[in-house]
């Protein structure tokens, strides 16, 4: 029997969420707790805000379960959930600025722990400068790309742009940066990512 892979595994999670198990709920709760306040807190720096949302996206998950579908991919599905609930909660509470009027938004972070400590300390302020200049829409896109295991066709979705429109960004993107900076930082804040097989 070949293994599950990572989404099949999250679905068998899911579907027993669904009958009832607790541990399930929990599990799902642990797993994506980090990437939705992270996501989250490049949409708000309102953490309280941010927390009130989180808890309503879990809340409702467990209070209508045995009514909701098994989602293709559940971290899309949570990402997209608690989008929504925080710009409803910005709205309504008239907090809510406009993406590109948020040059701290999607402030990217990145693991490299795998690098050289002299590679980091010279090379990471200057590739985080470069980062910081592309609009919170282009960061917004590289935030999910390489800090979720969303498919191009979900981040699409999610921005409400074509997938290959999104593929074709990612490039751009990644070469624009290539040209401002050495070809191997570039590579190395691509490397760092578990996603680097799906480019």
């Amino acid at each position: 029997m070949d293994p599950l892979t990572n989404r099949e595994y999250w679905q068998l999670i899911w579907d027993k969420f669904r009958a009832g198990d607790r541990h399930a709920f929990e599990t799902i709760y642990n797993e994506y707790i980090d990437v939705l306040y992270s996501y989250g807190s490049r949409i708000t720096s309102d953490k309280s805000l941010l927390c009130d949302a989180i808890q309503d996206l879990f809340v409702n998950i467990y209070t209508y379960s045995k009514g909701l579908h098994t989602p293709e991919s559940l971290e899309y599905y949570l990402i997209k959930t608690l989008k929504h609930i925080l710009l409803r909660k910005l709205c309504d509470n008239k907090h809510y600025i406009h993406p590109e009027k948020m040059p701290e938004q999607f402030n990217l972070k990145f693991p490299l722990e795998q690098a050289e400590q002299e590679v980091k300390e010279e090379n990471l302020v200057l590739l985080q400068k470069e980062l910081l200049s592309l609009d919170a829409r282009k960061r917004e896109l590289l935030f999910l790309k390489f800090n979720s295991g969303l498919t191009y066709n979900e981040i699409g979705q999610l921005l409400g742009i074509k997938p290959d429109t999104v593929k074709k960004q990612v490039y751009r993107i990644l070469d624009y940066l290539r040209g401002k900076l050495k070809k191997k930082i570039v590579n190395l804040f691509v490397v760092s990512y578990k996603s680097l097989n799906n480019i």
